[in-house]
């Protein structure tokens, strides 16, 4: 259910799926409870993941050939008529039940981006990947370096919308001069979507993620992490270790040398 405190503050789920047919209807069912729409960004399934997706009740969009995760969540935002949109895995791993949990802080006035961590004390984690863990861990080490460091400059006019508040013992308020982040690969998150459009997102792939809180950071926006459930229920992670670490280093290398270059 949308906590009262909302008020008028519209919410919607973008959900970016690729051959979900398994989890989707559960998934997208569960979620509706929680938001005022959900969006399906089907990103060329060969499965009848666009069918149950619709029978549970969600606006699907189509894209015919794989475009990648974040191609589809861009799409998604874009359709998106709300003031927050909240992204979630068509692929189970989430438990929709959470979503409020991710509002919270953005309900409180705390942050403006929100990350479902998997990793902070009062998360449970079943079947856990070992390469997501090694991913993620490798992911965390990198960005909270990266957005902690001198390169990583924040605009003259910051964007954020909240003011940070850390004394809610329900989430963790990412703020300071050094960041720790723990869990930056994740997909379950929420933001204001104006803020999303303050963001300089390039990548169509998986990188989306640490892509968000490096622009993010840059932007002068609050972030907060909230712990979450998550499973894979024995599932082979889609993510290459080395083949999507390198494309996430690259990228958040190129954007730190444009970030330096403008300040020269």
């Amino acid at each position: 259910m949308i906590p009262s405190s909302l008020g008028l503050l519209r919410v919607v789920a973008a959900i970016p799926c690729f051959n979900t047919e398994r989890y989707i209807f559960d998934v997208v069912k569960r979620t509706r409870k929680q938001v005022d729409k959900v969006i399906v960004i089907n990103d060329g399934s060969k499965d009848d993941t666009t069918r149950q997706a619709q029978n549970a009740g969600a606006i699907v969009i189509t894209h015919i050939a794989n475009k990648g995760k974040g191609a589809a969540m861009k799409f998604g935002v874009e359709q998106a008529c709300a003031e927050i949109i909240v992204f979630i895995d068509g692929d189970g791993q989430h438990n929709p039940d959470d979503i409020s949990k991710l509002l919270q802080p953005i309900i409180d006035g705390s942050a403006d981006l929100v990350i479902g961590s998997r990793f902070l004390p009062g998360s449970t984690k079943l079947h856990t990947p070992y390469n997501r863990k090694i991913a993620n861990l490798a992911a965390s080490a990198v960005i909270s370096c990266l957005v902690s460091s001198p390169l990583t400059r924040k605009k003259r006019n910051p964007a954020r919308t909240a003011t940070p508040n850390s004394k809610n013992p329900a989430y963790r308020v990412i703020n300071g001069r050094i960041k720790w982040f723990t869990d930056c690969t994740g997909g379950f998150r929420a933001i204001r979507k104006s803020s999303w459009e303050k963001l300089n997102i390039t990548s169509d792939g998986y990188q989306v993620e640490t892509e968000m809180i490096y622009e993010a950071v840059r932007n002068g926006l609050n972030i907060a992490e909230v712990p979450v459930s998550c499973k894979w229920e024995g599932e082979i992670s889609k993510l290459s270790i080395i083949k999507d670490g390198a494309k996430t280093l690259n990228l958040l290398s190129k954007h730190a040398i444009n970030d330096f270059r403008r300040t020269d």
